[in-house]
């Protein structure tokens, strides 16, 4: 609950009980996902969810990370978050990639929702709950743990335990000769060496996909000063999109905020963008 990303799926059919979208709340290390059905995507109702159904029952995160929504660049957003000194982070324009875990995680629950759903499709927000249930206990291809044993400390129980008998636990539960202090203190330890083992395994895995990542990467450098070209992604009606230019330009880069993004200008007066450098290439003249 260090650092938690936040997505809205939708618009989906409205549901029986008038949901059309819902808000994913996921956990970076832990990976435990968390699923709200909402009627609307309004600022005051991702607050009241956050608070009320989340904050209050795992704590407050020290940040969140989120695209670049209206919702989550308001102003009750952001004095939500100065109000609870919760760092808030977002993603660059047009690049998902920067939010990358709960927007994978939307495509698993989406494909996992429609394999039960009635064909009106109407009753999503009624398996939206055992979908979470049976993502946050399955065992997690990074962290090689369920998230349920990361988060909680033990694996949820399930209906299928019920036939073949409950699921083997890291922690075992105290007879008479065990007393209170001494469970709760194998209980930590067990804890720890989950999750230091889980850390283990993201490192691992974050190894790996940084390689397969950078076969196919390009990083290019620019400095202050630098004429560019820009990547746009607008469509314009009745134009073909095969025959659109997507390259607008030429842009001059203002500031260099980091090694991938940068900010830049068309003219001196036009509005400043902050864009990611995948999205910029140098003018040859």
């Amino acid at each position: 609950m260090e650092r938690v990303a936040l997505d809205i799926i939708g618009p989906l059919p409205i549901s029986y009980k008038n949901n059309k979208y819902a808000l994913i709340v996921t956990d970076y290390f832990t990976k435990w996902v968390e699923g709200f059905p909402m009627p609307d995507m309004e600022t005051t109702t991702i607050v009241d969810n956050l608070v009320n159904h989340f904050f209050c029952r795992f704590g407050i995160p020290c940040q969140m990370h989120s695209d670049q929504g209206r919702q989550f660049e308001s102003g009750l957003f952001k004095e939500l978050c100065a109000k609870l000194k919760i760092d808030k982070t977002r993603t660059t324009s047009f690049r998902p990639q920067s939010n990358g875990l709960v927007e994978r995680y939307n495509r698993t629950l989406e494909n996992t929702i429609s394999k039960y759903i009635s064909k009106n499709q109407r009753d999503w927000d009624e398996q939206l709950p055992w979908a979470l249930m049976a993502y946050n206990s399955s065992e997690h291809e990074t962290t090689k743990f369920s998230p349920s044993m990361l988060m909680l400390g033990r694996e949820i129980q399930l209906p299928v335990d019920l036939i073949y008998g409950p699921h083997p636990q890291e922690i075992e539960y105290p007879d008479e000769t065990v007393s209170h202090n001494d469970y709760v203190k194998n209980m930590q330890e067990s804890i720890w060496k989950v999750s230091a083992k889980a850390r283990q395994n993201i490192s691992k895995n974050s190894d790996k996909q940084k390689r397969q990542y950078d076969v196919k990467a390009h990083e290019n450098t620019y400095k202050t000063g630098d004429v560019v070209w820009l990547y746009t992604f607008n469509r314009k009606p009745k134009l073909s999109p095969k025959l659109q230019r997507n390259w607008d330009g030429p842009y001059f880069v203002v500031e260099v905020i980091s090694d991938l993004i940068y900010k830049i200008k068309k003219t001196a007066t036009s509005k400043m963008q902050i864009v990611h450098h995948d999205r910029l290439k140098t003018i040859l003249w």
